[in-house]
């Protein structure tokens, strides 16, 4: 009789083990749900202007409005923080949205959600090294008249 209800309690906790799971990933899944969700129109006929990814989970897709949405995958698409160019695989209608997937080299990444967003903040632009010029041994640099070099002339 003790063998029977141990077994009863193990398989118990063995089935209630993927609802366990499920709830603990609902909390993500529900933020993302509560917020209105996006949609692209017209993605299948270049509706899509521009796109930058943050994370292997997370893309950033500017429309032709020049409105950035925010894509949030099912689940990491491994290739995506290295790829050059992906593939937007929109709904039967041309339109791009939470039921729409992303393609990276041959793997299909499912959205979760799609939602609007700020636009991404700039790259900072690199800055340029000052120029060195060479003298001839023994030969002084030209000075301007406070004493400082002059740059050289093109």
């Amino acid at each position: 009789m003790t063998a029977t209800l141990k077994f009863s309690a193990i398989l118990a906790a063995i089935l209630c083990l993927p609802i366990a799971v499920r709830a603990a990933d609902a909390p993500a899944t529900a933020d993302a749900a509560a917020e209105p969700q996006a949609s692209i129109p017209f993605a299948n006929r270049g509706g899509i202007y521009d796109w930058r990814v943050v994370d292997d989970r997370t893309v950033l897709i500017q429309g032709l409005d020049h409105q950035w949405s925010k894509a949030i995958l099912m689940s990491p698409c491994i290739d995506l923080p290295f790829a050059e160019r992906i593939g937007f695989e929109t709904n039967p209608d041309g339109s791009f949205d939470k039921f729409s997937s992303i393609k990276v080299r041959n793997q299909r990444c499912p959205l979760v959600s799609l939602t609007k967003t700020a636009p991404p903040a700039k790259k900072s632009k690199p800055h340029k090294a000052p120029e060195v010029t060479t003298a001839a041994p023994g030969a002084s640099a030209p000075t301007g008249p406070s004493g400082a070099p002059t740059p050289p002339q093109p």
